[in-house]
């Protein structure tokens, strides 16, 4: 069990640097189906439990059984529905600054390139379609993309679509989304933008939500345009946008959503991670897909699904559309939603949708015909290549704006004060720490605690330990206990926990030292860590689902986490040769928000380290670490979705600790303040590079001493930007602070 002084002077002071450790030697379940008896689901790790959950969860949301019902429901979905879109209040109409780029003849109709503001600094670059040789008022259509990431608008399908259509007699409006196209800049992605917003209480399905709302606002500049027959239509990110921005707004008069057709229920059980813009934060508890789409009602709605769909599968898509066309019969408007499916086709925007949609828009936007498919005929697009499609062709526009990301790091400085301040943080900050760690169910359960190895060693002995933190939920620890004789019984306890699991901890060089001290050490995996994980071979772990699954959920996984921690307390104290008295628990790298939320909550735990964390969740905003427009284009995606980490220019951004909402209330200085009077050392701030970063500190240091100064004590919680964890100065702490 000893350690030898060239060993500990060699070894890496604890960092989230550190490699992960291999977890051989340190598993607790090496198969998960061994705990078939131990109410665990069936060789599943933390991720499938929780999956399981929402989908029995989303049961609850249940088709009305008739007229009254549904108007009862309506008004509660559609402000359950904005909120967590982000747009409880819509952000100002400031000036469109419209202006148009250039003007090309195409025939019988004219493209022009457009650029809008839909917020200051925020420009939108778009392609207007417009018929010439008529006469009176004309229907409109918006065309919002889906995931065009380098093409954008450009895409010859996208063209096609626009073409039929001005040619048909209608104006058509088509942009570039957020991150994509012309738009395409490191700090607008969705992975960088929707995680960035959303400690906010902001989504960037919001932001394109108002894209699209500002792009009708653009349309009734033109005098040509109807207001009141105004269409919009676009597939999988597009339809997203089409049905969340029909829902939101009743001024479009027709909508038609392609490949975005799905039941939450089926899609939690039968599909994977997707991108950021889908997640709502908590819209598994509020509502069903179809509730959304019965927000449309009595205006026009047509969903189309193809029965190969890869990412929506067609079971659910069936389920979702006629539980919407029977929302719509109990308004009045039976036919008026339809649900289209195509046999053998994937997700796309092909040919019959296309077609299906143009019979759809000729219908509710011009009363013509009977809404029948009117065949596309032979439309010729541009080469994706071709200049005339682009509206800064030289990229100066977009370098000059303000992404995403910047912009919500100004909105962040805006709801952080300066200086401490007693109407921050607070009483409104612990109710939100109390909701985030709140027990699954009011009434307790078992811990069905279990040790299932043991290994002497030279002056100790380590349990290999596991018990429940929920029904389902299993937490596998690694527990050292001193075998000298001396040491007192009960054992004063040290918790020790690391974002690469107990395994990072066990070879740390931290353990040694205090079970020599007589302390008992405690380490475990937390849900979605370690062993409790999951892997997709050796390129992609569960993180990214989880943490995307968990916002949809309404669970975010640092406040579940921080409820592992106190069943962590619960097991501790269950245990007769352990003494939850003088219990000190250190959170190590991105463990460090789980930590603070635990104590926060729990007065049991007697003493706080943190060592390798920023000193703000403003922090966490970051654009993807890219020195190119092509190295962006290749990395937005799988550096989030394999790993659920950003690569940040100033330390990567572990996706799993974005709270939503959670600047309205309190940053983490306020979250740090809620452990006094109990000791806390806040060590080694990991965000020193970025702008501000000494101002934050400061604050940090001054929120401290302003909350110990709130109880007339002495400051008890105390930060050390540069400090280095060590063996020596964590016992040194410990004992200082007994």
């Amino acid at each position: 069990m000893r350690i030898s002084k060239f060993v500990l002077l060699t070894l890496l002071t604890v960092s989230t640097a550190l490699p992960a450790a291999d977890p051989g030697r340190w598993v607790v379940a090496p198969w998960v189906n061994a705990l078939d008896d131990y109410n665990v689901t069936p060789n599943s790790p933390a991720l499938a439990k929780s999956l399981t959950d929402a989908s029995q969860y989303v049961m609850r949301w249940t088709p009305p059984a008739n007229p009254r019902q549904w108007m009862e429901r309506k008004p509660v979905v559609r402000k359950q529905f904005l909120a967590a879109l982000g747009l409880s209040e819509l952000p100002e109409r400031t000036p469109l600054n419209s202006r148009v780029v250039a003007t090309h003849d195409m025939g019988d109709y004219t493209m022009s390139n457009v650029v809008f503001y839909s917020r200051p600094d925020f420009p939108v670059t778009a392609n207007l379609y417009r018929p010439k040789n008529t006469n009176g008022k004309l229907p409109a259509v918006v065309c919002p993309i889906g995931h065009w990431l380098e093409l954008g608008k450009r895409g010859e399908g996208l063209q096609t679509r626009c073409i039929k259509l001005v040619k048909m007699g209608y104006v058509v409006l088509i942009y570039d989304a957020i991150g994509h196209g012309e738009r395409a800049v490191a700090g607008n992605s969705h992975h960088e933008a929707g995680f960035a917003l959303l400690p906010l209480g902001q989504t960037v399905a919001g932001w394109m939500v108002w894209d699209s709302m500002r792009a009708y606002d653009y349309l009734l500049t033109l005098p040509e345009v109807d207001p009141q027959r105004i269409g919009i239509t676009g597939n999988s990110g597009g339809g997203l946008n089409s049905l969340f921005t029909a829902a939101a707004d009743t001024r479009f008069a027709a909508s038609a959503v392609a490949g975005y057709v799905f039941h939450f229920n089926n899609w939690i059980r039968y599909s994977g991670p997707h991108c950021t813009c889908t997640a709502l934060p908590g819209l598994y508890r509020k509502m069903e897909w179809f509730e959304i789409a019965g927000l449309i009602a009595p205006r026009a709605l047509l969903m189309m699904q193809g029965t190969a769909d890869n990412i929506f599968p067609i079971s659910g898509a069936r389920i979702a559309g006629r539980l919407a066309e029977s929302v719509y019969a109990l308004e009045g408007a039976g036919g008026r939603a339809r649900f289209d499916q195509f046999e053998g086709f994937s997700h796309g925007y092909y040919l019959p949708f296309r077609e299906a949609m143009y019979g759809w828009m000729d219908l509710y936007l011009s009363g013509r015909g009977h809404g029948e498919p009117i065949a596309e005929g032979e439309i010729v697009p541009l080469k994706a290549d071709d200049p005339r499609l682009l509206c800064d062709p030289d990229g100066s526009l977009m370098k000059s704006a303000k992404t995403v990301v910047e912009l919500a790091r100004e909105m962040a400085d805006t709801l952080i004060p300066e200086k401490p301040d007693t109407g921050y943080g607070g009483r409104r900050l612990l109710e939100l720490v109390q909701e985030l760690t709140a027990a699954p169910d009011p009434e307790s359960h078992w811990l069905m605690p279990r040790v299932l190895g043991s290994e002497e060693l030279a002056d100790a002995r380590l349990e290999k330990v596991y018990f429940l933190s929920e029904i389902g939920q299993y937490i596998p620890g690694l527990l050292w206990l001193p075998t000298d004789r001396q040491a007192k019984r009960p054992l004063r306890t040290v918790v020790i926990v690391d974002a690469k699991g107990k395994a990072a901890v066990a070879e740390s060089g931290l353990v040694e030292p205090l079970v020599e001290r007589g302390y008992a050490v405690l380490s475990v995996d937390l849900r979605g860590r370690g062993e409790t994980l999951g892997r997709i071979g050796k390129d992609r772990d569960n993180n990214y689902h989880f943490a995307w699954h968990s916002v949809l959920f309404g669970q975010p996984l640092a406040g579940r986490r921080g409820f592992d921690l106190i069943r962590t307390v619960d097991f501790i104290g269950s245990r007769e040769d352990l003494t939850v008295e003088g219990l000190t628990l250190v959170g190590l790298g991105d463990e460090v928000p789980a930590v603070l939320l635990a104590a926060a909550a729990d007065k049991r735990i007697a003493r706080v380290l943190c060592n390798g964390y920023m000193s703000s969740f403003r922090s966490q905003m970051q654009p993807v670490n890219v020195s190119s427009h092509e190295e962006y284009i290749r990395q937005w995606n799988p550096g989030a979705m394999n790993w659920g980490r950003l690569d940040a220019p100033h330390g990567d951004v572990d996706l799993g600790n974005v709270i939503p909402a959670v600047l309205a209330r309190g940053d983490i200085p306020e979250l740090a303040a809620l452990v006094a009077p109990r000791p806390l050392l806040y060590g080694r701030v990991i965000d020193g590079g970025q702008r501000g970063a000494l101002g934050r500190v400061r604050r940090f240091q001054a929120v401290l001493a302003g909350a110990a100064e709130g109880r007339g004590e002495s400051g008890s919680g105390k930060i050390y930007s540069d400090l280095n964890l060590t063996p020596d100065n964590l016992l040194e702490w410990i004992e200082s602070n007994d």
